[in-house]
């Protein structure tokens, strides 16, 4: 009797090491973070923005923003450290467009509706993923902290689509944008 228990017991460990590894299971988390001669935190003047009930009928045009839809809101640099003579405080802008489109946001690629973004203070183009936009640039000869706190960026969104009147998708919109701060 004992020679069988000490022939099962390889079996019996292999079973519970078996067991063991099948029920484990595996995890990942993606961080991301930026190296930057200076840093500033980017405080948004809202962290959600509601671009209202759009008729179909009021997208007249394709790739315009919809006026009735249109938003304002800032982007405004704190705790910033002593920049270098010269040195320009930007912010890229990354989210995900239409398929085919790069100034259109929207998580749903797949939608013919979307967001576009504008300088509030100057409406001449409109911003494309992974632009870059200028928001200070420091002092050449004695650069201070201040030359980037409190400077601020003013930003329009509107509701827009590659598609006119009836053909424009139904359905809510959701553009997550990131505004991440870098130098030159």
């Amino acid at each position: 009797m004992k020679k069988s228990l000490f022939a099962l017991a390889p079996l019996a460990l292999l079973l519970l090491v078996a067991n063991n590894a099948s029920a484990a299971s595996n995890a990942q988390i993606t961080i991301t973070g930026s190296v930057v001669a200076t840093s500033c935190d980017i405080n948004l003047s809202t962290t959600s923005l509601d671009l209202g009930n759009v008729a179909q009928a009021d997208f007249a045009s394709t790739r315009q923003p919809i006026a009735s839809s249109q938003r304002d809101f800032a982007l405004t640099l704190s705790n910033c450290g002593t920049p270098e003579a010269s040195q320009v405080a930007q912010v890229q802008v990354t989210g995900s467009t239409l398929s085919g489109e790069n100034n259109i946001f929207n998580s749903d690629t797949t939608r013919n509706t979307g967001v576009m973004l504008t300088d509030a203070t100057n409406s001449s183009g409109f911003i494309d993923n992974n632009a870059v936009l200028t928001i200070a640039t420091a002092d050449a000869s004695a650069p201070q902290a201040s030359d980037f706190n409190g400077q601020r960026l003013s930003l329009r969104a509107g509701l827009a689509s590659t598609a006119t009147d009836a053909n424009v998708d139904l359905g809510g919109v959701t553009a997550p944008i990131l505004f991440n701060f870098i130098t030159n």
